[in-house]
Parts: structure tokens; sequence; C-alpha cells
């Protein structure tokens, strides 16, 4: 693991910032029907979510106020992702709510298992988090095109199922940490903090 740095202002900060002031543009780009560039800034901002973390690691910057950044930051993303989606086809969205809504919540309550228990958001970045835009970008260009919404909803239980991980792991942690890969991940921690 690269050590941490307690400096706020870093390339990968700047670049998670970012993500955080860019993602509500989604929005008007929706409401404009501008499709050709709400993709572009879509993918721009997640290949930003891949290079910020890259980058910390990479330079041997990584720090638990980074990775908590970034967590706001992939929250109004996806927030500006889905208020644009109800933008640019409202119909569409109000068909798959339920499968939405019960991602949204699982995604709520598992930051609110953290506030409660360590008065401060998870920052996990598992596995399975990561993992789930495989499905989640497919999924969502197939809904978009018509083709079907099936792609859509196994996401949202993916999505779902990842933030079902991420309350495991709080419950299973003895203090907050940032960066825990997996439920596993969690245990072995606590087994070692157990032993220390």
């Amino acid at each position: 693991m690269a050590p941490e740095t307690d400096r706020w202002l870093t390339v990968p900060n700047v670049i998670t910032t970012a993500r955080i002031l860019g993602s509500p543009a989604l929005v008007p780009l929706a409401i404009a029907q501008q499709m050709t560039w709400l993709a572009a800034l879509a993918i721009f901002l997640v290949f930003t979510e891949w290079l910020d973390g890259f980058l910390a690691r990479r330079s041997h910057v990584t720090s638990a106020v980074g990775a908590r950044l970034d967590t706001v930051a992939d929250a109004v993303f996806y927030l500006s992702v889905l208020a644009a989606l109800i933008a640019y086809q409202p119909d569409q969205v109000a068909k798959e709510k339920v499968w939405m809504l019960v991602a949204i919540a699982s995604y709520a309550l598992s930051w609110l298992t953290c506030l409660v228990k360590f008065r401060r958001l998870p920052s996990y970045h598992t596995w399975a988090a990561k993992g789930v835009w495989l499905i989640i970008i497919p999924g969502t260009v197939l809904w978009l095109a018509g083709v079907t919404p099936w792609g859509v909803r196994i996401a949202m239980v993916c999505v779902t199922l990842a933030n079902i991980e991420a309350i495991a792991i709080t419950w299973v942690l003895r203090e907050c940490k940032v960066d825990v890969p997996s439920f596993w991940h969690a245990r072995r921690i606590r087994r070692q903090s157990a032993v220390e």
C-alpha cells in the first residue's frame, strides 16, 4: 500500500474536484438534448474516476482526504447522471423507478450506516463497486437505445449488492478505514487489529 500524505492540494484531488464541479453540467446538456456533448462529458468524467486513483497511487499521494473527496465526487456524479436521465427520458426512468429506488436506497443506507458508526462517509472503493461500472455502462446504453431494460435492471441489482457489501464492511470494521477492497479484506483488517 502506498504511503499516505496529508496534503490536500494534489493533482489527483484537483481531478476529483473537477469531477464534482463538472458532473452537474450533465443535466443542462440532457435538457438541451445535446447527446453528443453529454456522452463526451460522461465518458470524460468516468475516465477521471479511474485517473485520480491511478495518479494518487502512482505518485504516492494517497490520503484519507482524497478517498473521501472521491466518495463525494461519486455521489455528485451519480445524482447528476440520474437527473440527466430523468430530464432526457422521464418516461423510461419512470418505468424502471422501482429498480433505481432500491439501488438509491441501498446507497443511502450504506452512507447512513457509516455515518452512524464512524461519523464519516464510507470510502471503501470496493472491487464490487468498481466492477459494477462494467455492467452499468453497457446496460444504460442498451436501455436508452430501446434494446432492453434488463441491462440497467441487472446493473441496479449489482449496485445494491455492492452497497450491501459496504454495509457489511462497516459493521465488521472496528474503526473507519478507506480503500477496503472487499468484505474479506475487512475481516482480515479486524483480525489484525484484534491481534495488535
